[in-house]
């Protein structure tokens, strides 16, 4: 470990891009404290789709959402809910979101997460060999699956931006997807299919796994409530919880929605929201998938995991103190019933487990990586929306280059906070 620097660098934040920012630093010889709030794994990474979607290069706001926007407010069972309670917070981000969609912007987005997204299995393959945690990752390839031609064709411009970026897609014949998932319904039209992606069994188990390496190599792991920061000059030298103060010899905010205040301390007002996700997991069930999978005309995913199946997805922007809209599983549910018949036999409430949790969304669709305006021993790794699972690897080995002030791996301006 390096003794040139005896206070640790401190990680805000354990889920999963906190665990493999941790890991990387570690590997680079460097003592480490993991800080959250909870235990680690247990917020946006529990509960996400677990998909490792290196095709999920697609911005959120492209040319043509906004106008898809009354149709899907108006579907009780749509893949958008907005709280109107929290309209008012939400205009500035929703300006920007706008601002994002333009055509030009898009192209931008796509090939900066391309560079983020594309060689997440290799970055990841050391840390799970470290971790012994190989047998929780799958490479199996991921569909995407649509019940109508109007979903079909309005996802077209979505695909041919990934196969610009270089993104293999084979579109399939109903009877090869049979083949493939004989337990999907007729309600199934059309499938595409990427090869490249790849899916987790369990999201929670993977953080735990990573965060129990750290720890037996050493690295201390507090559950504490992140309050602000001490400094000297430009460097910062202490982290204070409601626990007390840690001395610090850098610091990677990686609190994911809760990050907005933190980075704000540091020197940097960022744009950042939450978008509510849910799922919905049906323990033993009838019917499942071999792979995991889209849909997309709900704009969910599907995903086959240890404790049963996974639907998660869906966007509700509401903040983070609003209660949970149940509502939002049972639409994913029916959906999935609709794709796969006898899914749940019998309605049974306990084979069901629904959660609610935040997906740090910025309105660009890029995560905030890389230094502070302010302090030179401060960094951020967060909002990374929809693409956390699969952007988390690269995303740690950048933030141990940058502390040991290697040139990074790939182009980190795109990811600037300052491009707000």
């Amino acid at each position: 470990m390096n003794t040139q620097n005896p206070a640790p660098v401190v990680v805000i934040g354990a889920g999963i891009v906190g665990a493999c920012s941790a890991a990387y630093l570690q590997r680079d010889a460097r003592e480490v404290l993991l800080i959250d709030h909870g235990e680690p794994g247990m917020g946006a990474s529990f509960g996400n789709g677990g998909i490792f979607s290196a095709s999920s290069i697609v911005p959120v706001a492209m040319p043509g959402t906004l106008a898809k926007v009354p149709r899907w407010l108006l579907d009780p069972e749509g893949p958008l809910a907005i709280r109107w309670s929290y309209l008012p917070r939400l205009v500035p981000w929703l300006l920007r979101f706008a601002a994002a969609s333009a055509p030009a912007r898009v192209e931008a987005q796509a090939r900066a997460l391309r560079a983020l997204l594309k060689d997440s299995a290799a970055h990841y393959a050391p840390l799970l060999r470290d971790a012994g945690a190989e047998a929780l990752v799958r490479k199996q390839g991921m569909l995407y699956l649509y019940a109508s031609e109007a979903a079909w064709r309005g996802d077209a411009r979505a695909m041919d931006l990934r196969r610009r970026n270089g993104i293999l897609i084979e579109d399939l014949e109903r009877r090869t997807l049979a083949e493939r998932e004989p337990d999907l319904g007729a309600a199934v039209t059309h499938a595409r299919f990427i090869p490249d992606n790849g899916f987790t069994t369990n999201p929670l188990r993977l953080v735990q796994s990573l965060a129990q390496q750290l720890a037996a190599r050493g690295a201390r792991i507090a559950q504490e409530r992140v309050l602000g920061f001490e400094s000297n000059g430009q460097r910062i030298t202490a982290v204070r919880t409601d626990r007390g103060r840690h001395p610090a010899s850098a610091v990677v905010l990686a609190a994911g929605a809760w990050s907005k205040p933190l980075a704000a301390q540091l020197g940097d007002r960022v744009p950042l929201d939450t978008e509510r996700g849910y799922h919905v997991i049906v323990k033993a069930p009838e019917k499942t998938l071999r792979a995991p999978a889209i849909f997309v005309d709900a704009s969910f995913g599907i995903t086959p995991m240890e404790t049963g199946l996974r639907l998660a997805g869906t966007v509700e922007l509401g903040g983070l103190e609003a209660p949970a809209n149940w509502a939002r599983t049972d639409a994913m549910l029916n959906h999935g019933r609709r794709i796969l018949p006898g899914l749940l036999a019998r309605h049974d409430e306990s084979r069901l487990s629904r959660w609610l949790g935040f997906r740090p969304s910025l309105p660009d669709s890029l995560p905030v990586i890389g230094p502070s305006s302010r302090y030179r021993n401060a960094y951020y790794a967060f909002g990374h929306g929809h693409m956390g699972m699969c952007g988390a690897p690269l995303t740690g080995k950048l933030i141990s280059e940058l502390i040991a002030g290697k040139n990074p791996s790939i182009d980190i301006s795109p990811f600037s906070a300052r491009r707000f």
